[in-house]
C-alpha cells in the first residue's frame, strides 16, 4: 500500500518539460494508432513562442478535449489546467494529464475568488500556460457545434493577470469511434481586458472572446452511419 501511495505521488508530483513531451508522444501514439483518431491542427503558426498566457478551449464535449489542446500546443510552456479539486473519479486520468501538463486544482465552490485568481497566478507566474474551457462541464449544446455562454471569469483572470488569451477551436470530438477525424484551430491571441475594466466589461469581453471560438470552430468532419462506427465505447471512455 505504501508503495503504491509513493508511485502515485511520484506520478502526480510536478512534471519536466521532457517529462511532459514524452508522455504527449505516447498519448498522441496511443490516440493515432490504437483509437485510429485523426487529428488535424491547424493555426500553430499563431502560438506565441514560450509566452505564457490563458489558453481558451471549446466547445467543450468531453474529457478527450483536454488532451486536444495539449497535442495542439508546443511542450512548452507546459499547459496546466484549472480544475476543480476532482478533475476526474478515474485515476488514471488525473494521472496522465498531470504527466502531460497538469492541472492546478482549485475548490468546486470557488467562483472570483481569491483562491481561484491566486491558483491562475501561481500558473503564469512559473512561466507556464494556463488552460481554460470557458464554459466549464456543464454545456451540452445541440446542435454539437455551439458553444455555450461564457461567464466573465476568464475575463476576471486575464484582466488581473495581463496575459493574452490564446482560442482554441474543437470539432469532431464528440461522438467518438475509431478511426473519427479530430480537428483542432488556433487562432491569434486576444489581449486583455484593461486594468479597471468592471464587470460589465469583462462579460463583454468573455462575449467577443466567444464570438472568436465560435467563428473559429472547424466544419464537422463527415459523419459515417452508426452501424459503421467501431469501438463506439470510445465515446463513453472519455465522458
Amino acid at each position: 500500500m505504501k508503495l503504491a501511495t509513493a508511485i502515485a505521488a511520484w506520478l502526480l508530483g510536478p512534471a519536466r518539460t521532457a517529462q511532459a513531451q514524452f508522455v504527449r508522444r505516447g498519448v498522441r501514439f496511443i490516440g493515432t494508432r490504437l483509437f485510429g483518431f485523426r487529428i488535424e491542427v491547424s493555426g500553430r503558426e499563431q502560438v506565441p513562442a514560450g509566452e505564457p498566457l490563458l489558453v481558451a478551449g471549446g466547445p467543450h464535449r468531453n474529457w478527450v478535449d483536454g488532451f486536444l489542446l495539449l497535442i495542439a500546443l508546443p511542450p512548452a510552456p507546459r499547459v496546466i489546467f484549472l480544475a476543480s479539486e476532482n478533475v476526474s473519479d478515474r485515476l488514471w486520468k488525473r494521472v496522465i494529464l498531470h504527466l502531460a501538463g497538469g492541472f492546478e486544482p482549485v475548490s468546486t465552490t470557488s467562483t472570483l475568488n481569491r483562491e481561484v485568481l491566486a491558483a491562475a497566478q501561481h500558473v503564469l507566474a512559473r512561466g507556464e500556460r494556463l488552460g481554460i474551457f470557458p464554459e466549464g462541464w456543464d454545456h451540452l449544446a445541440d446542435p454539437m457545434r455551439e458553444i455555450g455562454a461564457f461567464r466573465r471569469g476568464i475575463a476576471f483572470i486575464a484582466q488581473h493577470s495581463g496575459r493574452r488569451t490564446l482560442p482554441v477551436a474543437i470539432s469532431g470530438a464528440k461522438p467518438l469511434w475509431r478511426g473519427k477525424t479530430v480537428r483542432v484551430r488556433i487562432g491569434p491571441p486576444l489581449d486583455p481586458p484593461p486594468v479597471g475594466a468592471g464587470k460589465t466589461a469583462q462579460q463583454a469581453w468573455s462575449d467577443e472572446l466567444r464570438a472568436v471560438l465560435h467563428a473559429l470552430i472547424p466544419p464537422e468532419p463527415p459523419a459515417i452511419p452508426v452501424a459503421q462506427r467501431r469501438w463506439p465505447w470510445l465515446t463513453d471512455l472519455f465522458n
